[in-house]
């Protein structure tokens, strides 16, 4: 099941009218059913305050009445059940710098809810796409780093949450906790990305406080969702210890999943003392690093050695970008971007690399200024979905 935020169906409702459809918690249980009256405008706001979801396919079923193309509802943008992968994509980059960055304001948690809806939603569309978006993110910005990570390690624990079977709620809790184990240290995280030296004193002592800091501030918005809490609180603790703030020797695998995701998403994005790294080093380095991890080889397998949006050369002498993942690590789907003689094409060519005759020849390092290609280029399909 497929949920949207309720408050994405908003022009639909009004006080005094049966709901069109079942009201449901992040878990997908039902709340209210359809036809449950709506009596007055505090009842709707207090619905939407509470941050509750709809079954798409339901919302879908039950569409409102097309207004008059003249009116202000005609032109606005459509709805949330309509929205491409593209639209989910662009108005999460929109929306989350400001949401995170007042945890204090009084919808915080419903609209983070929502974020996390629209998070998971794209994590089931199509994997490639996402990942592509991922790596294709400017990361040249670095006054904004807390923030695209933030939804990066939001993104991919959503992906591996599904691979390792676990529920909706668990799903949704540790999407929230990506999208908060930060947010006490967002502005610290583009100053970091962007300076030359090693962080000073009152830097690193911010750096060690974070974890309980961000509890604070979630407490604070009316959070009580302990493991989502515990999460936040331990995604630097390592097993055996050795972690912070607390040096515990065994935090859970929540904990664990958002630590790795983070450390591995770090390394595809650039700071002001090195670029990205290539994709096949990150995967080599972290995979040294964390020897013998269940999660960390999950998440190279996710990945692959050559994820979709990073540059190759082919042994043709094409340049080009995956944009699929293929049957074997190494053998992933390329469209070509350049002919063997290095001629821009007009349109990309997919060559398929687990031929020895388009194999890759190795990964191209992003320029300082990164190429931007527009996803919907390569991925057309997902303009239906």
């Amino acid at each position: 099941m497929k949920l949207l935020p309720l408050s994405d169906l908003r022009d639909r409702l009004g006080p005094g009218q049966p709901l069109p459809w079942g009201v449901r918690d992040a878990a997908g249980r039902l709340l209210l059913g359809k036809g449950h009256p709506v009596d007055s405008e505090e009842v709707l706001t207090a619905l939407l305050e509470r941050g509750v979801f709809v079954d798409a396919e339901e919302a879908a079923a039950e569409r409102a009445p097309a207004a008059p193309a003249d009116s202000p509802a005609a032109a606005a943008a459509p709805p949330p059940e309509a929205a491409t992968p593209f639209e989910r994509w662009d108005r999460l980059c929109a929306n989350l710098g400001p949401l995170l960055m007042n945890p204090t304001e009084k919808l915080f948690l419903q609209r983070l809810r929502e974020a996390s809806a629209h998070v998971h939603a794209l994590s089931e569309t199509n994997t490639d796409l996402l990942l592509f978006l991922i790596l294709r993110q400017d990361h040249g910005r670095f006054e904004t780093y807390g923030v695209t990570h933030a939804l990066h390690v939001a993104c991919v624990c959503s992906l591996l949450a599904q691979r390792l079977g676990w529920d909706r709620a668990d799903q949704q809790r540790v999407i929230g906790a990506a999208l908060t184990m930060n947010i006490a240290m967002l502005a610290l995280q583009g100053t970091l990305a962007a300076q030359a030296g090693p962080p000073s004193r009152r830097q690193r002592e911010a750096i060690h406080e974070h974890p309980r800091q961000a509890v604070r501030l979630l407490r604070a918005a009316g959070l009580d969702d302990e493991p989502w809490l515990v999460a936040v609180e331990d995604h630097h603790e390592r097993a055996g210890g050795g972690g912070y703030p607390r040096n515990r020797a065994e935090p859970g695998t929540m904990s664990q999943l958002l630590r790795l995701t983070d450390q591995f998403t770090a390394k595809h994005s650039a700071r002001a003392t090195r670029p990205a790294l290539p994709a096949h080093v990150a995967a080599r380095q972290f995979f040294i690093e964390n020897p013998g991890d269940p999660l960390a080889a999950l998440l190279i397998k996710e990945f692959g050695i050559y994820p979709p949006g990073c540059l190759v050369r082919l042994v043709s002498g094409e340049l080009g970008i995956v944009v699929r993942r293929g049957r074997s690590a190494n053998a992933p789907v390329v469209a070509t971007l350049t002919t063997p003689q290095g001629r821009a094409l007009g349109a990309p060519m997919l060559r398929d690399t687990a031929r020895s005759s388009f194999a890759i020849a190795s990964s191209v390092p992003e320029p300082a200024s990164r190429v931007r290609l527009s996803a919907q280029t390569f991925f057309p399909e997902a303009l239906a979905l």
